[in-house]
């Protein structure tokens, strides 16, 4: 992949084994002088699609050209994802970080996790179940954009939309259908219903005409973070849809860049 003159690639790097699967990230660096404040990238495709090179072009090279570097992931999907086994490799990908990414000239005591869609979901249940370590696999800081934070409300239905309407990707995720769900598993899985009373800073973005994963769910995970007393920030797009180009604006990268590197280096 070709790279923009503010940043150097450091591609195909093997951060974890899963079950057999070869897990790789690319790490993007600014050209500036390290240590550099970092953070996951980690793509969106309904825990079905996508890869590492999603985003890349523009929401990757934004950021690295605003000072943060970026490790853009690969993690298991579809069957083999299902969870909890790609928030675990979002986990792995920040074990990886830590134990490496000096070598590299990143700055490694904090660690920031930004995704979009499935990839904010993600992002957001790697940072609200951190396991420790060493090395730590510990979330600083997180920004959601238009992820699903409540994987029962998406999953509910009436007796009628049962039977009518078709599963949402959010079922094979949970490996269950909507007339199966178990609700508590619908639960785990959401970031919604973590504990948050420890959850790193989050930044939320979320377009007000988005018809795939309602405004409804970062308004409900903002405000929960808020009842908990923790940092979080709700941008709310006017006239953007799910995916929309309006996120790759310079002020919306602007505020994202702002905001990691604020919480990775206090500056």
């Amino acid at each position: 992949m070709m790279t923009s003159p503010h940043e150097r690639m450091v591609p195909d790097i093997e951060y974890a084994i899963a079950d057999g699967e070869r897990l790789r990230l690319d790490l993007y660096l600014p050209e500036t002088p390290g240590p550099h404040p970092v953070s996951l990238w980690v793509h969106g495709g309904a825990w079905l699609f996508g890869d590492r090179f999603s985003g890349a072009t523009s929401f990757v090279a934004g950021l690295v050209e605003r000072g943060v570097a970026i490790a853009s992931i690969d993690y298991r999907l579809g069957e083999a994802g299902a969870f909890p086994a790609s928030v675990d490799d979002v986990r792995a990908a920040v074990r990886w970080l830590r134990a490496n990414g000096s070598e590299h000239g990143l700055a490694t005591a904090r660690i920031g996790a930004w995704g979009a869609s499935a990839g904010g979901h993600l992002s957001l249940m790697a940072a609200l179940g951190a396991r420790g370590g060493p090395p730590s696999d510990r979330i600083d800081v997180v920004v959601d954009y238009f992820g699903p934070t409540d994987l029962l409300a998406r999953l509910s239905r009436t007796e009628l939309e049962r039977e009518v309407l078709p599963d949402p990707p959010d079922a094979r995720y949970l490996r269950t259908t909507v007339k199966t769900l178990d609700p508590d598993w619908a639960r785990a899985a959401s970031p919604l219903y973590q504990r948050l009373d420890q959850a790193p800073p989050t930044l939320i973005v979320h377009g007000d005409r988005d018809h795939q994963i309602a405004l409804d769910q970062s308004q409900r995970m903002h405000q929960a973070l808020v009842a908990a007393g923790r940092d979080s920030q709700l941008l709310v797009l006017g006239g953007a849809g799910h995916e929309d180009l309006r996120f790759q604006s310079s002020w919306v990268l602007d505020t994202t860049a702002a905001f990691l590197r604020h919480h990775l280096t206090g500056c």
